[in-house]
């Protein structure tokens, strides 16, 4: 007996229907799963010092220093002071043999008495016009010339007493009793110790951050362990020609210094050029720049974050300085920032260390 089949025709929406609703049957429950949070380490925005810094060195010298010379030759009879002795304004140094020049003055003193008597009788007579006017002034030009003449060497005695022109230290003394010095020689030194300056030279891109009466920090290496302040006094209008460099110079005053600074020690003279002590930063790698734009991405809650545009300003030292757009405080995404947008998930994995620059 021939078995009969029955072909049955399903339209073929209905049967893709049938195939689906089949596989749902036959299958357990799915649902769809969200996208996995973004690792991220974060670093919290801070403030930090990134004043810009330099360090020059630079002796101390004495601000006022003079070189006392010989007025007139002679040999020298007495030297009455001797290194690192003070002196005071008007003391004698020293005296040169001026007998010679004595001698002239006593002599230029006798011709004017001479003729001071003779105009003193003749302004006598020309009184009774036994003498003309002419004959009076022809004697009065001849007394003011001999008076001339005793001025004039009333002054080379006095040049051989050599005086300290100011309070001061005697600094070098260049002379022994019995020298014979020439006139314009040198013999002493002398330093005022109560101003001490230094004169470091400084660029001229690092100039237009420094003012007169600004203080700097100063270090001395025979105090190593001790620090100074110093003013600026005075910057100098003009460049050396040979450096290149502007000379500033630092006032030190000894009165206010813990420890007796003298000339010639070596001074680190620390210029502040640019400050910026309380600047808002983050690291570099928390900065994301897309269509001329500055973005950093903020964490919310640890959990999700924020993209926000900033203004950047200086980068220094490992830091970036943010003049607008978040505050202190606020915990950014620190490290590849290009993979992260607007309002996803972030897990925190840990917190983003600066090293290698200062603190």
């Amino acid at each position: 007996m021939k078995k009969k089949w029955t072909l049955l025709v399903v339209p073929a929406p209905a049967f893709a229907l049938a195939l689906a609703f089949a596989f749902a049957c036959s299958s357990p429950d799915r649902t769809p799963q969200a996208d996995p949070a973004r690792s991220v380490v974060t670093a919290r925005a801070e403030l930090r010092d990134l004043s810009a810094r330099r360090t020059v060195t630079a002796p101390v010298i004495a601000y006022k220093r003079v070189y006392v010379t010989a007025r007139t030759a002679g040999q020298v009879l007495e030297v009455h002071f001797e290194e690192s002795e003070r002196v005071r304004r008007g003391e004698l140094l020293a005296r040169l043999d001026t007998r010679r020049q004595q001698a002239q003055l006593r002599q230029a003193r006798a011709a004017a008495d001479e003729i001071r008597r003779q105009y003193e009788r003749n302004k006598v007579l020309y009184g009774s016009e036994a003498i003309s006017l002419a004959e009076l002034e022809l004697l009065g030009g001849q007394l003011e010339e001999a008076e001339s003449q005793v001025d004039f060497w009333q002054v080379e005695v006095e040049y051989g007493e050599i005086r300290a022109p100011l309070d001061a230290v005697v600094a070098l003394r260049l002379v022994e009793v019995g020298t014979t010095v020439s006139e314009n020689e040198r013999l002493f030194t002398i330093e005022d110790h109560g101003l001490l300056v230094v004169r470091p030279g400084v660029p001229e891109l690092d100039l237009k951050g420094l003012q007169k009466g600004q203080e700097v920090d100063l270090e001395f290496d025979v105090f190593p362990d001790q620090s100074f302040t110093g003013t600026i006094r005075r910057i100098f209008p003009s460049a050396d020609p040979l450096t290149r460099l502007f000379t500033v110079e630092v006032e030190i005053h000894q009165e206010q210094t813990p420890q007796l600074v003298r000339p010639g020690y070596l001074a680190r003279v620390h210029f502040t050029t640019d400050p910026r002590p309380d600047a808002t930063v983050v690291p570099p790698e928390a900065i994301l720049s897309r269509d001329g734009l500055t973005y950093v991405f903020v964490v919310k809650d640890g959990e999700t974050v924020e993209m926000r545009q900033v203004e950047t300003g200086m980068e220094r030292d490992g830091w970036v300085e943010i003049l607008s757009g978040i505050e202190p405080g606020d915990e950014v995404a620190a490290g590849n920032p290009e993979v992260l947008s607007d309002g996803i998930q972030v897990s925190v994995t840990g917190t983003f260390k600066r090293y290698g620059f200062r603190e």
